[in-house]
């Protein structure tokens, strides 16, 4: 210790001040247990001395160590009565862990209930002291999250389905609403690869949503890919599980499930962030498509956006993947052909229903209540009379109206 520096001043910047202490125990022992001789010593107090002598004696090396500062006894401490309450109503009385209600709910049950009355404050204080809030995790916990997860996927197995709305789009706009341009883009992206295909449409239905689905499963299984290992997932839009009242399934989860096999999954209500690699999707598209070209027509529009999505498949590196989609996908998958990324956007207004599998005279009737006129079959057409092909034609291998061609340089 250098003689200008004081026992104070050690200890503030010591990180173990027990060593320092012990060595000032022992100059004590060392020098007939001179009390002054010891404080002048170490440039301290005289009590401060017999303090730390008296805990050496009563306590060993273990005296040594400061002391907790929390006080004893708080006279305004929450009694644990009332503590007890506030973790009833945060967890439903055990009954629903998960489902956690704030603070400011809990406060307002506690005065109608029970005429308690406490502040937010202390009751989050008491939360916190009985580990009912969970801290929010930090960015780059959510990425670490994210990373592991996506390890766990399959290529080519798990996709994000999801309609994106042009009408807020200011730089196409007036043509969006003037009916120029469709008003509805469908996107489907697979979590791992980044592999996106689009269509477009006017009118937002489980009608379109079921052609667009069905468009993309075609396309998979025309590819090898084994639909039974394929999960589809959608937020909760109508657009996807029909209403909220109905009594079966929607035509866009029957089409999904009981027409190709694959499985259809909803994220939680009002969690986008469940969606997050298409609604990313949705921001680059954004940003790199429809606020940099101009679209006179629909034509025009379709064969730009066919152009953009073989950039974005084929040319365009993702920087988490450090390679385009298509590579992500021979690498990880049997496929090598690039037409797998053939898949031209289409107007899914246009397209037919495809036979009874894909709809009947309840999903025209129930589930689709804005479809315009010329947009959907006649509830009484048949794979016969109706255009288009029916789904036994096309397991003939006879190709599907609007669907991609197979064929090499088409598209």
């Amino acid at each position: 210790m250098t003689p200008s520096e004081s026992y104070y001043d050690r200890i503030r910047d010591s990180k173990n001040p027990e060593v320092f202490r012990r060595a000032m125990i022992d100059f004590f022992f060392v020098h007939g247990e001179n009390v002054s001789q010891t404080a002048r010593a170490f440039r301290t107090s005289r009590p401060t001395v017999i303090k730390w002598v008296q805990r050496y004696r009563a306590h060993g090396a273990r005296g040594l160590r400061d002391l907790p500062r929390r006080a004893h006894h708080c006279p305004h401490k929450t009694p644990d009565q009332q503590q007890q309450l506030i973790a009833n109503l945060r967890t439903n009385h055990g009954r629903r862990p998960k489902t956690r209600i704030g603070q400011d709910k809990i406060k307002l049950l506690l005065d109608q209930r029970y005429g308690i009355k406490k502040s937010s404050s202390t009751i989050n204080r008491v939360l916190h002291e009985l580990k009912l809030i969970r801290p929010r995790k930090r960015k780059y916990q959510k990425k670490r999250q994210i990373a592991r997860y996506r390890k766990r996927l399959q290529p080519l197995c798990h996709w994000q389905l999801d309609v994106k709305y042009l009408n807020d789009l200011p730089h196409i706009y007036s043509q969006v609403i003037r009916r120029i341009l469709p008003r509805f883009q469908y996107s489907i992206k697979d979590v791992l690869t980044s592999t996106t295909f689009i269509c477009y449409a006017h009118q937002l239905s489980t009608f379109n949503s079921a052609r667009f689905v069905a468009l993309c499963l075609y396309h998979f299984r025309s590819h090898g890919l084994d639909l039974s290992q394929i999960t589809i997932q959608t937020d909760n839009g109508a657009e996807f599980i029909g209403s909220i009242l109905a009594k079966r399934d929607s035509l866009f989860t029957r089409v999904v499930e009981k027409t190709f096999g694959a499985r259809h999954s909803t994220i939680p209500p009002a969690t986008p962030r469940f969606n997050g690699s298409v609604e990313n999707f949705h921001g680059r598209v954004e940003d790199e498509f429809y606020d940099l070209e101009d679209f006179p027509n629909l034509p025009d529009l379709l064969g730009k956006a066919f152009t953009y999505i073989l950039y974005f498949n084929l040319e365009r590196p993702n920087l988490a993947l450090k390679k385009t989609p298509f590579q992500a996908v021979q690498q990880h998958t049997r496929i090598k052909d690039p037409h797998f990324m053939l898949f031209p956007p289409l107007l899914l207004d246009d397209l037919p229903l495809f036979g009874p599998h894909l709809r009947s005279v309840n999903d025209v009737s129930d589930e689709v209540r804005a479809v315009g006129p010329g947009t959907a079959p006649r509830p009484h057409a048949t794979p016969g009379t109706s255009p288009g092909l029916s789904i036994e034609a096309r397991e003939r291998g006879r190709p599907m109206m609007g669907a991609p061609s197979q064929q090499p340089g088409s598209g």
